[in-house]
């Protein structure tokens, strides 16, 4: 019985070491600015790789979050991003990778009214969007793809009122006119049919 007691006592610590939570490079910081209060998670590790210079990256340094475009110097944001207005409502809630934002963002009003749902992919905003007035109701939908406004983009100018617009890659397509317009305009240039001579 001793020696399994000293056996146990021997190799407890390795026992301790192995169930301990791996660190992949990543921590916490929080930081209390003047409206607003910030959680985000950053890299640890130094991030070895080229910056994109069309790419808005975010990252910690004295005591602060920064944004650069093309470039970092610090600890690239990683991970969960919150964002809380000094009554401890929501304002911003997101995540980033590497430096970039990533996924689904939402934005809230300070009175805890939805604001703003947006999608990003590797600082790029791509995919779904959607605006909100202060009553928290929609106000614009659609979506874009490499920060350009693609496809069709529905406004809600008022309780019955909406309308839809299409862009294709940042540009406003012209509306098409109806086939009714298109069928009176060919029955214009179109010649009468000729009389037939009486009997």
């Amino acid at each position: 019985m001793k020696y399994l007691v000293l056996a146990l006592f021997l190799f407890y610590p390795f026992l301790l070491r192995a169930q301990k939570i791996p660190d992949y490079g990543t921590s916490q910081v929080r930081i209390n600015d003047t409206d607003r209060m910030i959680r985000a998670g950053i890299l640890t590790i130094s991030a070895t790789f080229k910056a994109r210079p069309d790419r808005l990256y975010y990252w910690y340094g004295s005591g602060g979050i920064r944004q650069t475009q093309g470039g970092y110097s610090g600890r690239l944001l990683h991970g969960n991003y919150e964002e809380y207005y000094l009554d401890k409502n929501l304002r911003t809630q997101g995540t980033f990778a590497e430096g970039l934002k990533d996924g689904q963002w939402k934005e809230w009003h300070e009175t805890g009214s939805m604001k703003r749902l947006v999608t990003w992919k590797q600082g790029e905003q791509t995919g779904p969007f959607q605006l909100y007035g202060a009553n928290g109701k929609i106000t614009t939908s659609g979506y874009y793809r490499h920060n350009l406004q693609d496809g069709s983009i529905t406004y809600n100018m008022g309780t019955d009122s909406v309308k839809t617009l299409r862009y294709k890659a940042g540009k406003l397509i012209p509306a098409k006119k109806g086939n009714f317009l298109k069928r009176i305009h060919i029955f214009k240039k179109g010649k009468a049919p000729a009389a037939k001579p009486a009997p």
